[in-house]
């Protein structure tokens, strides 16, 4: 199966959750894998595809597809380096990363509408339905979550796509809204989902606890 890890921003922890599932799999003696098949901001080598891929012990090379140098979209990107993404290869690639491992995590860059290509639009909700993968949604836990979550949620759902949850990551209560935001949200979206939360600087059995949380709501999804 496909965990795709998306979010509602840049910058709110995806490479961080994946080396979080990615760790406890392992050690759990889950055949696990991970690619990142776009990653931007690229100087000498992918820092997110190479940071997974250490956890795994492989060469980071096999955890990514395409590489940029700027930190912009793919499609931006693509536009400034005059190179045309093959969108079919990279799904190609990763259904047969998934027919060797239990679990392939798979990890967006930016957000759930970030352009790969356009006209037709391709985004990452378009990947997550061509790869019938099962998204996790991270956002922030701070102040702004509940508008970038919400319109996450409704995005997904109008291609047909339930997330298996969200994840309000880097609580650490400094401003008011960290501690209703888990719980609005929820009244938000009118349905149940999983809504999780994580500190900004999580001690292992926290990091383990949600883990093994996400795990159990796979089974049970």
């Amino acid at each position: 199966m496909i965990l795709f890890i998306s979010a509602t921003d840049t910058g709110v922890g995806k490479t961080y959750i994946s080396s979080i599932l990615v760790e406890y799999l392992k050690n759990k003696g889950v055949n696990v894998d991970y690619i990142k098949p776009i990653e931007t901001g690229v100087d000498e080598k992918p820092e997110d595809a190479y940071e997974i891929s250490s956890i795994l012990g492989k060469p980071w090379q096999e955890s990514v597809i395409y590489t940029f140098k700027k930190p912009m979209s793919p499609y931006a990107c693509s536009l400034d380096e005059k190179v045309d993404i093959n969108v079919d290869k990279i799904v190609e690639t990763i259904k047969e990363r998934e027919q060797k491992a239990r679990v392939l995590i798979v990890e967006g860059a930016g957000g759930i509408a970030v352009p790969i290509k356009v006209k037709p639009l391709i985004d990452y909700a378009y990947l997550i339905k061509s790869l019938n993968a099962l998204p996790l949604i991270v956002a922030r836990a701070y102040l702004g979550t509940l508008n970038h979550s919400f319109l996450t949620y409704f995005y997904l759902k109008t291609h047909d796509i339930k997330p298996l949850g969200f994840i309000l990551n880097g609580f650490d209560y400094e401003e008011p809204s960290q501690y209703s935001n888990a719980d609005i949200l929820q009244d938000m979206i009118e349905e149940h989902i999983n809504i999780w939360k994580l500190d900004k600087n999580p001690d292992k059995n926290q990091r383990i606890n949600l883990a093994e949380n996400i795990w159990k709501s796979i089974a049970n999804f």
